[in-house]
């Protein structure tokens, strides 16, 4: 268990790290759960934790100065404790939430701490001395480990054996509940993301994939190639659609000039 506290506080690290430095898509719930769980050797649980925490975690992002829950380290988190302490999904993932809401607490608290470092670097910067610069980067990834590692670590090496004994204890009723929420956080996901985008165009297209999925028997994979299908039209015909003139301001009619 130390081995695995170890090595999966290694990989949280790296992919929050991935996260705030060029976001090549390693840190999303899909590919950090898929990831977690081929180090485990259950790659299956892994994909099937990753793809129902990306529903849940797709319309959370960070715009601005806001810090969105940290999806990672729920990722992390919820899949190791589904496949160590052989939990099923819906447990794991009612877990997912409120871990990443915790670790978005300390990723506030490190941001504040890396914005002095920020005032080194510009000072360094004006003295023209790089090697302080570069030190500058090396400490904000120290910090994000020290918070990756305050969460992650215990929670690996103390928590499978503990939250086995707590779950014994659990009434079956309330597991029962935790089930149900973690079934349904997904369509959460999907109405936080609703909320986000907030354009009424593009609500009828989510409803005709509820449809699909629900009355006609349509599976994930199918209703995803269709939405392709449809997006590429969509698209095509967007850009072929001729405006007019009354729709054309002054800064459209600018840019196509």
């Amino acid at each position: 268990m130390l081995l695995n506290a170890i090595l999966l506080t290694i990989v949280a690290w790296l992919l929050a790290l991935e996260y705030m430095n060029g976001h090549f898509g390693f840190s999303r719930p899909l590919v950090a759960a898929t990831i977690v769980g081929a180090l485990l050797g259950d790659v299956k649980t892994g994909i099937i934790i990753g793809s129902s925490l990306q529903l849940i975690f797709m319309g959370m992002t960070g715009i601005g100065a806001a810090v969105p829950p940290d999806a990672v380290i729920g990722s992390v988190i919820a899949t190791a404790f589904s496949i160590l302490a052989n939990q099923s999904v819906e447990v794991s993932l009612s877990l997912a939430v409120p871990v990443a809401v915790a670790s978005q607490a300390l990723d506030i608290f490190a941001r504040t701490a890396t914005t002095g470092l920020m005032h080194v670097a510009d000072k360094a910067a004006e003295e023209e001395n790089y090697n302080k610069i570069e030190l500058t980067h090396y400490l904000g990834a120290l910090i994000t480990f020290v918070r990756v590692a305050i969460i992650v670590f215990p929670a690996i090496y103390f928590g499978v054996e503990v939250v086995e004994n707590l779950i014994s204890a659990i009434p079956s009723s309330v597991l029962r509940g935790l089930e149900v929420a973690g079934g349904i956080l997904p369509a959460v996901g999907f109405g936080m993301l609703l909320t986000m985008l907030d354009v009424k165009k593009l609500k009828p297209f989510y409803f005709i994939g509820f449809a699909l999925a629900t009355f006609g028997g349509f599976s994930l994979i199918g209703v995803t190639m269709l939405s392709c299908c449809i997006a590429l039209l969509f698209d095509y015909f967007s850009k072929n659609q001729k405006p007019s003139d009354d729709t054309v301001d002054e800064l459209d009619k600018l840019m196509n000039s």
